[in-house]
C-alpha cells in the first residue's frame, strides 16, 4: 500500500431481525430472556442510529470507506452458521420459530431504512462472529488502503469485539465509537471495551468528537499507533 492509509467506518450487524419486535429472532430471544432484546433495540434506536446518522454523511463526504457486516445464513438448514448460532437456530425451530437467523436474501437480514448502504459501499455477509472469517474482508480493506477501523454496531462483546481483535491481529488499527455500539446490557458493553483495550489499543471515541474533529481524531490515533 502506498500513500496514507485511510480510516473506515465498520457497521456490524445492525439488522432488522434484531430490531423488529415481530421478528422470530426477537420473539424467541424474549421467550428465553425477557427484556434482553428490548434493551438492545432501544439502545440502537436511541443512540446507535443517531450516532451513525452523524458519521455516515461524514465518511461519505470525505470518500472514506464504509463497510457493512451482516450475520445471516446462506444455506437453508443454516449449517453454515457458527455452531452456537446453529444451536440457537435449531432450538428455536424445534419450538416453531422459523428463520431466527434469516437467509441473506431475506428482508430481515437487511439494515433498517435509516442505514441502507449507499451505492458502491461494501456489504459482507458472515456466518460467524468475525467479519474476517469469509476471507474476503481483509483483502478488500487493504485494496482500499484502510489502516484504521472505526467499529460500530452490535454486539460490543460478541461480533464487534471479535472482528476488532481479528483486525488488530491483521495489522489494522482499531477505535471503538462508544455511542454507536450496543450490547444486551450496559455492563456487557463496558466490560467488552475494557477487555479489548490491550489487544486493540484502547482507542475510544464518541460520534460527536469524531464528527466535530475528524482529522484531529484520526491523526491522534495514528500518532499513538506509531503512524499509518
Amino acid at each position: 500500500m502506498s500513500g496514507r492509509r485511510l480510516p473506515a467506518l465498520v457497521v456490524v450487524d445492525v439488522q432488522r431481525y434484531y430490531l423488529d419486535p415481530d421478528a422470530p429472532f426477537r420473539r424467541y430471544s424474549e421467550r428465553l430472556r425477557p427484556g434482553g432484546t428490548g434493551y438492545i433495540a432501544n439502545r440502537v434506536r436511541q443512540q446507535v442510529i443517531p450516532a451513525l446518522g452523524r458519521l455516515l454523511p461524514l465518511f461519505r463526504s470525505r470518500s472514506w470507506p464504509v463497510v457493512y457486516l451482516r450475520l445471516c445464513g446462506s444455506k437453508e438448514d443454516r449449517s453454515d452458521l457458527h455452531r452456537y448460532f446453529k444451536r440457537f437456530y435449531d432450538a428455536a425451530l424445534a419450538e416453531g420459530y422459523q428463520d431466527t437467523y434469516p437467509l441473506c436474501d431475506q428482508e430481515l437480514a437487511g439494515m433498517p431504512p435509516e442505514l441502507e448502504p449507499a451505492a458502491g459501499e461494501l456489504v459482507f455477509d458472515k456466518t460467524g462472529y468475525s467479519g474476517f472469517t469469509s476471507g474476503k474482508l481483509e483483502a478488500l480493506l487493504k485494496e482500499l488502503r484502510v489502516g484504521l477501523m472505526f467499529m460500530t454496531g452490535l454486539t460490543t462483546s460478541q461480533c464487534v469485539n471479535t472482528t476488532a481483535r481479528d483486525a488488530s491481529d491483521r495489522g489494522f488499527s482499531v477505535a471503538f465509537v462508544t455511542d454507536a455500539l450496543a450490547d444486551y446490557s450496559e455492563q456487557a458493553h463496558l466490560a467488552a471495551l475494557y477487555s479489548s483495550a490491550n489487544v486493540c489499543g484502547g482507542h475510544q471515541v464518541t460520534s460527536a468528537l469524531l464528527g466535530a474533529e475528524p482529522d484531529a481524531t484520526v491523526d491522534a490515533i495514528m500518532v499513538r499507533e506509531g503512524g499509518l
